[in-house]
């Protein structure tokens, strides 16, 4: 598998596109080129942007989306693009799909329709793991997510990246070939000789004893054991509704929610979208009515013991993907998935996150990833039964190897 990165900090598009193909190009040496994966900061996400990277690609398929910042192996760009090209080798299969109105059609729809698409001429083809991203700002990603699982499978491995912004939470993008789309969701479809590897920690920790969800409908919570949902954070930390809106961007960060799923040791976690007057909990990822949740709380260190743990996690899990076919397991490239929660957490923190990374996989493994309003995975990393989970806070790792 041939794999090259070209990233660029310029300000103008037409720039940085120009730039980042000129590196990412230049190790090629002929070879053909199968795919393009792009990540950029907001302030770069313009028609233009994927209009030249296509022209110059030709009939390459570009999937991609905006992020807060964007990684790649050289480090973390609060502005910039970084973009991979991959050359497959022989026995590797890709197929590619978007969906668009997402919020018309309903996600649980679009997330159906997203797999069909992906399924189409990939029947009789060994299929390996899917790679989505979506609009960041979709409601109800946890069902486009249940919409894609039901295609391709209840157990079928799936990670993924909720694009976001520079934290305004104004206008996210996908990127699929040419078109640069709001209120959509692109994916990949991996088969053939291929196997990965995949670590999901987030690092925050209960507080407190176990609640109840007594009420809640999709991502809306109405009631914690039988109060007001807001009463939980208005006990805690002693503070009214109109102090906890003006702090929520610091009370969302440190001490979200923690959904327990019964079998697994791992809290999913859920940020808080907005707090209502009446004590409503509008969060960022679907609820389940009756289930029991924890507070939460992360700290700098708990947060980057997590990040060695996720790594761990995916070393072990592609080498027990490829010990049948090599007594050593290596990777291709890696695809990191970060919540923009952590970032905020981390401030400068967020180039030892990547240190711990970069160090792990070895200094010639490429990396590329963003970060996020919102990550896919499944929480098993090793056997991945069980669905594929709505995550906030957390990091995923992908590493792909052959």
């Amino acid at each position: 598998m041939y794999i090259s990165l070209g990233a660029s900090t310029e300000r103008d598009p037409a720039l940085a596109v120009r730039e980042a193909l000129r590196q990412a190009s230049s190790s090629f040496h002929g070879e053909k080129i199968n795919l393009a994966i792009a990540f950029s900061t907001v302030d770069l996400a313009y028609p233009i942007l994927l209009k030249l990277l296509t022209s110059s690609l030709s009939r390459v398929p570009v999937l991609g989306c905006s992020g807060a910042a964007v990684i790649s192996s050289q480090g973390i760009l609060k502005h910039g693009l970084v973009l991979m090209l991959v050359g497959l080798p022989t026995g590797v299969y890709l197929n590619t799909a978007c969906v668009k109105d997402i919020k018309e059609r309903t996600p649980l729809i679009a997330g159906k329709e997203l797999g069909e698409k992906l399924l189409d001429g990939f029947r009789s083809v060994r299929r390996v793991m899917s790679v989505m991203f979506s609009d960041g700002l979709i409601d109800a990603g946890s069902d486009l997510l249940s919409g894609l699982q039901e295609r391709l499978g209840k157990s079928f491995p799936i990670v993924g990246a909720s694009a976001s912004d520079n934290l305004h939470f104004a206008k996210t993008f996908v990127y699929f070939n040419q078109e640069l789309l709001n209120n959509s969701a692109v994916a990949m479809l991996w088969g053939g000789k291929i196997n990965f590897g995949l670590g999901v920690k987030h690092g925050w920790k209960p507080l407190g004893r176990p609640r109840t969800v007594t009420k809640a409908e999709g991502n809306i919570i109405y009631e914690i054991d039988d109060a007001p949902a807001a009463k939980l954070y208005e006990e805690y930390l002693a503070r009214g509704i109109p102090s906890l809106q003006r702090e929520l961007k610091y009370i969302s960060v440190l001490y979200p929610i923690g959904m327990y799923i019964e079998g697994e040791e791992e809290y999913v976690l859920r940020n808080i979208l907005s707090i209502e007057k009446n004590g409503t909990l509008h969060m960022q990822g679907n609820v389940t009515q009756g289930c029991m949740i924890r507070l939460m709380i992360g700290t700098k260190e708990s947060c980057l013991t997590a990040t060695h743990q996720a790594l761990e996690e995916a070393k072990k899990s592609l080498f027990a993907s490829t010990a049948e076919l090599s007594r050593t397991a290596t990777s291709h490239f890696a695809l990191v998935f970060d919540s923009v929660s952590r970032y905020m957490l981390l401030k400068r923190d967020a180039e030892k996150e990547l240190a711990i990374i970069r160090n792990g996989l070895g200094e010639q493994t490429p990396i590329i990833g963003l970060y996020t309003f919102g990550e896919q995975a499944p929480l098993l990393s090793i056997s991945y039964q069980g669905q594929a989970c709505f995550h906030n806070q957390t990091v995923a790792i992908v590493t792909v190897g052959g």
